[in-house]
């Protein structure tokens, strides 16, 4: 199985990183892409105060037609790509163009039309997760995705399923399809404008994207996804496991009526994030694509607290403040079913050993992970085209964790 491996930026002792701990890290993933059971195909990178030390990956793309995973191949990312979205919208509030406690009714009028307790949602709980509607109405499937008017219809008539900021509960998509709508409605560009704008294109990335450009050929650099979407639980789905916490069971999603039949000569597009239309669309919760290089770029930059060279991202005290967690240690997230805590849009802690409540980032379906740890100022980004057996999530831990080790203050 071709494995390959980039040189760094650094000579990783330069940046206090381990090099002996840092190829063990890259020898384990060398073995599971050779094994071939975890995962068809996968990239991993490391950096350590700016600098990038590990740049890794191999396995298999498109796994019948036999592509391998290069080094420019593009993943993915599910829910990781809320990371992105938390990051637009703390930069957009530092420049005062809202505060999180107003409520979203400020900035979308029409917003609680349909159900007038809307009303008192802020925009904290939105990037909380505590506005109170955490599953899509049952009509929205991924032919409405790239819809902005059905998206926007659809979060404006979904019922409340509790009190706003009563408890905290996972709003897997629904997360994205208010913070798109808040952005262009703030900023007049939508989320993925705004972060081609004003963080990938000052940083240089050129291979990450919150909606795909409509080009051929970034297209089949895109690795098909082989996670079956409904087989993961809310926890899988976002990374939140660790060595500690039991694995929660998940339902089986097949194929709906007549999708196999539709999709016969590439049965792949059955999985509605390998079709072109919807890499397209704009999609913060959970439609971003990029290489873990790149994704892992933007973390080191929030890892050094939003400051990197002469760019500024955004400040380290509002930084600070945005990854302090916003629930009780004790409380029961109502998707996920256990204890997790969120910060302002991120996930707080549960990366690996050697990870705190001050380690922050974001899971995502199939085994995507990107974090950021301000202590070790370290940054970390995974990306698979999916996770094939139960035990790839705790492999992947232990990857996290050898990360952590590497760093030697």
């Amino acid at each position: 199985m071709k494995i390959w491996r980039m040189d760094p930026e650094v000579d990783p002792g330069r940046v206090g990183v381990d090099g002996a701990k840092l190829d063990q890290l890259a020898q384990r993933f060398e073995q599971a892409v050779e094994a071939g059971e975890l995962f068809s195909g996968a990239c991993v990178a490391v950096y350590r105060d700016g600098k990038r030390v590990l740049d890794i990956g191999g396995g298999l793309a498109r796994t019948r037609t036999g592509v391998a995973v290069a080094p420019d191949t593009l993943f993915v990312m599910f829910s990781s790509t809320k990371g992105l979205a938390a990051l637009a919208m703390l930069m957009l509030y530092e420049r005062g163009r809202f505060h999180y406690d107003e409520p979203v009714c400020k900035y979308w009028p029409s917003f609680a039309r349909v159900v007038p307790e809307k009303r008192c949602i802020t925009i904290r709980h939105i990037m909380g997760h505590r506005a109170g509607f955490p599953t899509e109405p049952e009509w929205l499937s991924a032919r409405h995705w790239g819809d902005r008017e059905a998206l926007r219809r659809a979060m404006e008539e979904i019922p409340l399923a509790w009190t706003p900021g009563e408890r905290n509960a996972y709003h897997a998509t629904n997360f994205g399809h208010m913070l798109n709508e808040l952005i262009e409605r703030i900023d007049g560009r939508d989320c993925g404008r705004f972060l081609a704008d004003e963080v990938f294109a000052p940083l240089g990335l050129r291979d990450i994207y919150v909606g795909l450009p409509d080009d051929a050929k970034l297209e089949e650099r895109v690795a098909w996804c082989y996670n079956e979407l409904g087989d993961l639980s809310a926890a899988r789905a976002i990374g939140a496991l660790n060595e500690d916490t039991p694995d929660l069971p998940g339902r089986r999603s097949e194929p709906g009526p007549g999708e196999l039949e539709r999709y016969a000569q590439t049965p792949e597009l059955a999985h509605p994030f390998n079709r072109p239309r919807i890499h397209r669309a704009v999609l913060p919760a959970s439609g971003g694509i990029s290489t873990a290089r790149d994704l892992a770029h933007v973390y080191a930059v929030l890892a050094l607290g939003g400051e990197l060279d002469d760019l500024k991202l955004v400040r380290r005290d509002s930084l600070a403040h945005a990854t302090t967690p916003t629930n009780r240690h004790d409380e029961i997230d109502g998707t996920v079913g256990f204890p997790l805590r969120w910060g302002t849009g991120w996930h707080m802690g549960h990366y690996g050993r050697g990870s705190t409540l001050r380690t922050f980032g974001h899971g995502g379906a199939g085994g995507q992970v990107a974090f950021a740890d301000p202590d070790r100022r370290l940054a970390f980004a995974f990306l698979t085209n999916g996770e094939l057996k139960p035990e790839f999530i705790l492999w992947r831990i232990k990857l996290q964790s050898l990360a952590f080790e590497a760093c030697r203050d």
